[in-house]
């Protein structure tokens, strides 16, 4: 019996094919989507609007984190951080990697049309054809503002959620993909740095290999700035009260802070850590987005 069980496990390997959805990714996706939610009705409709249109977006979403590891085995068996992904090592084949994405997509179509409405159906399809294909295939070849330009397919989440909860566009969860979409040049650009033989030998145009890691510094620097702004614009519109501004300015001085110590870093030894921190960053302020709205602080 211990056997057989064995045998189904190795056959069906939960472990990798949770690992093709790249939940550390998805995690972000659901939190940040989660929020302009809450920010749009305070989940006080119907939740099965909330609950199920976050697994549609999630599925899609992870439909073509798939898609992408399909398409990039090759360069993912050169990289140290990508060579133990399932279809890498031979746990999955390509077929059965297929045929998962598939069943992601047409699950996260039927609950979006189903619970949710069609705008936010065709804006998740788009996204995911944008990160599936035209990143993974062409953009990410295309030079150093390839993490700039891709990024607006993982800042999309917010205005997901947003739409469906409302089936209508609104300023503020706009704002929220904005902050996102300058959040990622500098957060994958400090992975960059740590991994830059990885790039190298995969051949792949980041720019600390093209322009060098003292420029990617610099520009990582000069985004974190740009964030700083950007995070205010929600207080400084009216969205949001004291307690988001304190707290964007306590986390953007850390992010700003982090930056230029890594400037002078001359080991680099600092672009791991804010990286991981530039995670944090981003979780905390999307939390403190609805915390907001239970703690008025009038400044």
């Amino acid at each position: 019996m211990n056997t057989e069980a064995i045998s189904q496990s190795q056959k069906f390997p939960m472990s990798g094919y949770l690992k093709l959805t790249k939940p550390s990714i998805i995690y972000l996706l659901v939190l940040t989507a989660a929020t302009a939610m809450f920010l749009a009705d305070g989940f006080a409709g119907d939740l099965t609007k909330v609950i199920f249109g976050l697994l549609g977006i999630a599925s899609i979403a992870s439909s073509s984190a798939v898609i992408n590891q399909i398409l990039d085995v090759e360069i993912d068996s050169k990289m140290a951080r990508t060579k133990n992904r399932p279809l890498v090592k031979g746990e999955i084949s390509a077929t059965n990697a297929k045929i998962f994405s598939g069943i992601l997509l047409v699950s996260g179509t039927i609950l979006l049309l189903i619970f949710n409405n069609l705008l936010t159906l065709l804006l998740t399809l788009l996204t995911w054809a944008f990160y599936s294909f035209f990143y993974t295939k062409l953009l990410k070849f295309a030079g150093t503002q390839n993490i700039v330009i891709g990024g607006i397919a993982g800042a999309m989440p917010p205005l997901l959620g947003w739409t469906a909860i409302t089936n209508s566009v609104d300023a503020l969860p706009l704002l929220m993909v904005l902050i996102i979409f300058i959040w990622t040049p500098p957060h994958f650009w400090a992975l960059s740095i740590n991994r830059k033989e990885d790039y190298i030998a995969a051949k792949i145009p980041m720019m600390p290999v093209i322009k060098g890691t003292e420029y990617t510094k610099l520009q990582i620097a000069l985004y974190s700035v740009l964030l700083a702004a950007i995070s205010i614009f929600p207080f400084a519109t009216g969205y949001f009260g004291g307690f988001y501004f304190i707290s964007a300015i306590v986390l953007n001085a850390a992010f700003i802070g982090l930056t230029v110590a890594l400037i002078f870093d001359k080991s680099n030894r600092l672009a791991l850590p804010l990286f991981l921190y530039s995670i944090v960053f981003l979780t905390i302020l999307f939390i403190c987005m609805a915390l907001d709205k239970l703690i008025p602080i009038q400044l």
